[in-house]
């Protein structure tokens, strides 16, 4: 190679020829032929980390609300499932005994059913467990109901063949009344 010379350069120097590559080439040329080599500085780096923790805690961020709300949905749903089993019972009874309808409790045959006059006004407490059980303690119930019966249904003559019936399911049981949440299921029931 004539006319050739090397120059000394921090990557162990390039053999080159006069005139075939402009100075900054000729000076400091790595071996793989590119100025520099591809890399992220720390200052990307630092940047990709910080947008990666913002939408990290952003996401854990939501995971008490969407707790939160699957379970109240889950008590909601439990509420409405209690009070149809005890709309169940009196509806089932009520043609054969409608002053005496038996709501029956868990669990099954211990204690006594709850006797439930439909020909009265009157109200009557149960408690539930966290499977929608009716009992009448309110040791490790969860939802605390009260059944209100009125006799006095608009439409119907004789109170003692109607009965207006309200469920009131609350929850937690054992919270005073202020801090619960509650819901009231209505149902007419009659004796024919």
């Amino acid at each position: 190679m004539k006319n050739s010379i090397v120059l000394g350069c921090s990557h162990g120097g390039l053999a080159n020829t006069f005139g075939a590559a402009s100075r900054p080439d000729i000076l400091c040329r790595p071996q793989g032929g590119s100025y520099r080599k591809a890399a992220f500085s720390l200052l990307e780096v630092v940047i990709a980390l910080g947008v990666i923790t913002v939408g990290v805690v952003g996401v854990l961020a939501v995971f008490p609300a969407a707790l939160q709300t699957g379970h109240s949905a889950q008590d909601e749903t439990r509420a409405a499932h209690i009070a149809q089993s005890v709309f169940g019972s009196l509806v089932a009874q009520a043609p054969s005994q409608f002053n005496n309808v038996q709501v029956p409790l868990y669990p099954l045959p211990s204690p006594s059913p709850t006797p439930i006059d439909l020909r009265t006004s009157s109200s009557y407490a149960l408690y539930a467990n966290d499977g929608g059980q009716l009992t009448n303690s309110a040791t490790n119930a969860s939802y605390a109901i009260t059944i209100f019966t009125n006799n006095a249904v608009p439409g119907f003559t004789d109170p003692a063949s109607a009965n207006a019936v309200t469920v009131r399911v609350a929850w937690p049981a054992n919270a005073p009344a202020a801090n619960q949440t509650f819901r009231d299921y209505v149902r007419i029931i009659s004796k024919y």
